[in-house]
């Protein structure tokens, strides 16, 4: 029986031979033999009362053979996403806006509390406290883990973009491939749904219903559990509430929420502070002073990793999950992992950066090029990757096994290329900055150069080279030392001339 299984494999392989499969429930081997890639825009709007959601069909081709699910969301000022879960792992990049977010991890305590003398109304005494409530800022990377729910708040006058990438083929995912969004509020139809009914044909119609959790139950169930009256349950249960409210609704007036005070100058309006805060600045005091913050916040999460906690009922898991770090900013780093000032910057954020990364099993890297520059050729080794265009344009160029070019076109602002584990890919930019987000699945994404110093070429003997591509040897010395740069290539001497 061993033998026939493993004949039938080889047949398989031999029939459909493919360079790019799915990462863990696979599909027929030749449905992902890809021979053309596309650059991908949502085709799904969903709106809300206070912004709207986009997505990308998750049963797409490429979507399937990559594991993952994409989608945008957009929102107004006091504008609220309501909170949620997912059947898998996410990995969010802010593309635009600052505001708050927070997460609810089972069994963390409530760690943000009220003084216990404040009092609210005339002799009640009321103490609000919540889990960590977290600040985001334009550029920052939040990992979501499976099952934990997930709000987020922007109270700035800059609508706030989010692209979040949902990772299907995670092995928490124990589901199936459909992204699944379960509100916990509302009764409106939430975004992945359509691609839901239209993969499965006869649904019941109460399942195509959108609503949140808890509709389903029973009124006297959660007047019992909740130890509440009929009125506040019909508002749980979302009855008699408006659809177009949708996932994201406006809040009246902002919300009031416990967080540490921001540190600036006193002299300084709350306006003010809040416009010289999230703006950038000709100087590096505020950045400079965000980032010792950022380090502030992991030290904690280290002091507490480490047994240092100083809580009197430690457990654990208030140790480890309850303290961890959940955001680190790629976007506007002083610190780029790859800098040249010619061709522009690189920075990613690993397990290694972003230690819940380990735990969900992605990465990210963000990129800006300046016109005419290009990142040499290269491949992720152990991860696919969805490359998504903040800004501007450039001309990319991937490559499969069969040495076939599935894409050669342009990526523009709002689009996403989905580029297989080991195809490689190069890009050019063709406007001014070039700006992009890579999600990848794989907590340490690891990549190979295929030019341009310590790369493939760069490692392999002058004679070997020479062999290999039938060189003299002449020839195979400058093909291994003519590009002296490691990863970004500046535009070359008539292009800098012509743009200036």
């Amino acid at each position: 029986m061993a033998k026939l299984l493993a004949l039938s494999l080889s047949l398989c392989f031999l029939l459909f031979g493919s360079c790019f499969a799915f990462r863990d429930q696979q599909p027929q081997q030749h449905e992902c033999q890809f021979e053309r890639l596309n650059a991908l825009e949502p085709d799904n709007r969903v709106e809300s009362e206070g912004g709207l959601i986009e997505t990308w069909n998750p049963t797409n081709r490429q979507f399937r053979c990559a594991g993952f699910a994409l989608s945008r969301a957009t929102l107004q000022r006091n504008s609220l996403r309501r909170p949620f879960y997912s059947n898998a792992p996410q990995e969010i990049f802010i593309q635009q806006g600052n505001g708050y977010f927070g997460m609810v991890f089972p069994g963390c305590p409530e760690t943000f509390e009220e003084p216990r003398e404040s009092e609210q109304g005339e002799g009640r005494r009321f103490r609000d406290s919540h889990q960590k409530v977290n600040r985001f800022r334009e550029g920052d990377i939040i990992a979501v883990p499976t099952g934990v729910a997930f709000w987020m708040y922007n109270d700035q006058e800059t609508p706030v973009i989010a692209i979040s990438l949902t990772d299907m083929s995670s092995h928490q995912n124990q589901l199936d491939q459909m992204p699944r969004r379960f509100y916990l509020a509302g009764n409106h139809e939430q975004e992945f749904l359509r691609y839901q009914k239209q993969e499965v044909r006869g649904k019941e119609e109460q399942e195509s219903e959108g609503s949140n959790i808890f509709s389903g139950f029973k009124r006297d169930f959660l007047e019992d559990a909740l130890n509440v009256n009929r009125h506040i349950v019909d508002r749980l249960q979302g009855r008699n509430e408006d659809e177009e409210k949708g996932a994201i609704v406006k809040v009246k007036g902002g919300l009031s929420i416990i967080s540490p005070p921001e540190r600036q100058p006193r002299h300084q309006s709350r306006s003010r502070q809040d416009e010289e805060r999230w703006q950038p600045r000709p100087h590096k005091s505020r950045r400079e002073e965000e980032e010792k913050e950022e380090e502030d916040d992991e030290k904690h999460s280290r002091h507490h990793d480490q047994g240092g906690s100083r809580w009197k009922q430690d457990n654990g898991l208030e140790e480890t999950v309850c303290s961890a770090k959940y955001r680190e900013n790629i976007g506007s780093s002083s610190s780029p992992d790859i800098y040249n000032p010619q061709a522009g910057r690189i920075k990613t954020v690993t397990s290694l950066d972003l230690p819940i990364l380990r735990w969900i099993k992605l990465s990210a890297e963000h990129g800006s090029l300046h016109k005419n520059a290009m990142f040499v050729p290269h491949y992720n080794l152990n991860a696919n990757s969805a490359i998504y265009a903040l800004r501007g344009r450039a001309w990319l160029q991937v490559v499969n096994c069969n040495g076939n070019t599935v894409f050669d076109g342009e990526l523009e602002a709002g689009r996403v290329l989905i580029v297989p584990q080991n195809f490689a890919v190069a890009a050019k930019a063709l406007s001014d900055k070039f700006q992009y987000v890579s999600f990848k699945t794989n907590d340490r994404a690891a990549i190979a150069r295929l030019a341009g110093s310590s790369s493939t070429l760069n490692g392999m003997p002058l004679d070997v080279l020479a062999a290999t591509f039938n060189l003299e040897r002449n020839d195979a010395r400058q093909l291994k030392n003519n590009n002296p740069f490691k990863f970004l290539v500046p535009p070359r001497e008539s292009e800098r001339r012509a743009v200036a």
